[in-house]
């Protein structure tokens, strides 16, 4: 989903290393649409590539026809690696990712903390381990139970997301935060789309950002730097990624 600017860094970095090599790049841009994605992969053939790149995980029912199309030629999944379907992957360890993200927030004496995600699914499980490594550092510091995760509803990622759907996930659910736990200092987005929503949405509820509430994210896209932003944010070079998958 190209409204998101994570995966317009990852293209860039695609896109770089391809011309590099003298390749061209088509985008199929699936807005996490089904429908789409089954267009796009019925065209594959028809194209000719001499390559293909997932930028996320293929959705459960396209495996065998993924795994069809790597017999004849490459294909990489920029995501996570999914025991089932058997092609090369670029990995992040994204356990490591929440771990990092709790240990800043730890270390800044911060004990009562709201974690705010797109949907869970299993498609997407990349999340789920996000979440997963931030929950084992609070534990590990003896704050099990001190992690509000609140997560949209599943039907977000079947529905085709409207532009602002990232944005609007962390603005609406900081509201719903902010009413049910007012004792959080903290409030973290799985994402930097995610983090820009509960920024507004503390605006909005009259919250000064770090003062009385801290807030970060992580991909560290564009929107992160401009000053009047200045969100905290984890880098972790989705440029590179893209030039990796490329490789």
């Amino acid at each position: 989903n190209l409204t998101n600017p994570y995966y317009v860094m990852l293209l860039q970095g695609i896109e770089s290393r391809a011309a590099e090599k003298g390749f061209g790049i088509f985008v199929c841009n699936t807005q996490r649409d089904l429908k789409m994605e089954e267009r796009y992969l019925k065209m594959i053939p028809g194209m000719n590539p001499q390559g293909l790149i997932y930028m996320c995980n293929p959705s459960q029912c396209f495996m065998d026809r993924v795994e069809e199309l790597s017999k004849r030629i490459p294909v990489v999944v920029v995501n996570n690696q999914n025991e089932k379907l058997n092609v090369d992957v670029v990995d992040l360890d994204n356990s490591k990712l929440g771990r990092l993200m709790a240990r800043h927030l730890l270390e800044l004496g911060h004990r009562d903390v709201g974690y705010i995600a797109p949907p869970l699914t299993v498609r997407q499980k990349q999340r789920s381990k996000r979440v997963e490594g931030f929950l084992k550092e609070f534990q590990k510091a003896g704050l099990d139970g001190h992690v509000v995760i609140k997560a949209a509803d599943e039907q977000m990622d079947k529905d085709i997301p409207g532009i602002d759907s990232e944005y609007r996930i962390g603005y609406d659910l900081t509201k719903e935060l902010l009413w049910e736990h007012p004792e959080l200092t903290a409030i973290v987005g799985l994402n930097d789309m995610i983090a820009f929503g509960i920024m507004d949405a503390l605006h909005d509820a009259k919250y000064k950002v770090p003062g009385d509430m801290s807030v970060m994210g992580c991909d560290n896209t564009l929107f992160a730097k401009v000053k009047e932003v200045s969100l905290t944010t984890i880098e972790h070079f989705v440029i590179y990624k893209g030039m990796d998958a490329c490789d």
